[in-house]
């Protein structure tokens, strides 16, 4: 008999073997993640879903805030053609200066800060232009984050915030390089930024469309461009932290450079959809797969534990097989499980949430 065991609180394990697609645990392939399509967005709509999202306004307040130099107007936010089109203007047209460069953009934030545990996607083609042949971003700040913030009389004692996708103007400035991290709040009027990490793609980000996307669970955060995780953390006290909204929201950094060239205004952030998805919880029960047709009527959802095989059964993927199993306390292999080449097996501790 041969015993596999994961535990919770130690681990996880992603296997993949051969040449199969190497994405982690991403709803394309992980089925124990749902679609919450009411805190979902797909952009098909003639106008702006305004039950779910808070159009960014600067004659009302919204100015000056996340970009820098950026003064944002509803009347830049439209939903059309099947997109979220985030319209970007050259100087001069925000209606209330800020004493400083002032841009105005579109942005949007969702009413509702009930967005917990779970995956945040957006598809998205980012601002930017050639310029002499080479691909130009400077000054220009896409974002897509969450965030939680709650004052006192006289700082911020809790900031909670996940940066997708937050370059700088300066970090932006060749339209392919995309920043993420998340920050914490001290309790004592005092934040910082717990995990950062800098991804840049080999081809500019307003060339076409491309996933952005975060897991956030009990205990991890994993960062995503199109499909593929390239920065994660496990373990982490942080991670527990209180529900969050989501922002939609390109910005001009007016502490970053010049524009390189005369950009060609309006420019935009157009946004096919926003998805949020939540682990399907059966944590109450336990599942035991004694052979290929257990495993082939699998319901998935995050169970209490998991077992394959009784000890001298015989259970085995198809070697075009993606299977990821997530459990709160242990996942046990008894007997013989063959994963072969080119097959893909997930085995993931997962929290109850």
């Amino acid at each position: 008999m041969r015993l596999f065991k994961i535990f919770p609180v130690i681990t996880q394990f992603v296997l993949v073997l051969g040449y199969s697609s190497s994405q982690a645990q991403t709803p394309a392939n992980d089925l124990n993640w749902q679609l919450d399509s009411v805190k979902s967005d797909e952009f098909n709509r003639d106008t702006v879903n305004t039950s779910l999202w808070h159009l960014l306004d600067c004659p009302s307040g919204d100015c000056c805030n996340y970009g820098g130099g950026t003064a944002y107007e509803k009347g830049n936010v439209s939903d059309s053609g099947g997109l979220l089109r985030l319209r970007i203007d050259g100087p001069g047209y925000a209606p209330i200066p800020c004493n400083r460069e002032t841009y105005a953009t579109g942005a949007v934030v969702t009413d509702s800060g009930n967005y917990s545990y779970g995956y945040f996607e957006i598809y998205a083609q980012l601002p930017g232009y050639y310029y002499n042949g080479n691909p130009i971003g400077q000054k220009f700040a896409p974002s897509f984050w969450t965030y939680y913030g709650k004052f006192d009389t006289t700082c911020m004692i809790i900031h909670n915030e996940i940066d997708i996708l937050e370059p700088n103007g300066r970090q932006y400035a060749n339209a392919n390089t995309n920043v993420c991290g998340w920050w914490f709040q001290n309790g004592h009027c005092g934040d910082y930024k717990v995990g950062q990490y800098q991804f840049n793609s080999p081809v500019p980000l307003f060339a076409g469309f491309h996933k952005y996307a975060a897991e956030w669970t009990s205990n991890s955060i994993v960062f995503f461009f199109d499909d593929l995780p390239f920065f994660e953390n496990y373990n982490s006290p942080t991670m527990t932290m209180n529900p969050q909204k989501v922002v939609i929201a390109p910005g001009v950094d007016d502490t970053a450079d010049h524009f390189v060239g005369t950009p060609p205004f309006p420019l935009y952030m157009n946004v096919d959809y926003f998805r949020h998805y939540t682990l399907k919880l059966d944590c109450g029960t336990s599942a035991i797969i004694l052979d290929n047709a257990g495993l082939a009527s699998y319901v998935y959802s995050v169970k209490s534990d998991i077992t394959f095989g009784s000890g001298n059964d015989t259970i085995s993927l198809n070697n075009s097989d993606v299977k990821y199993f997530r459990a709160v306390n242990s996942i046990t292999i008894n007997g013989t499980f063959t994963a072969p080449l080119g097959s893909e097996l997930g085995l993931i501790p997962s929290g109850c949430h």
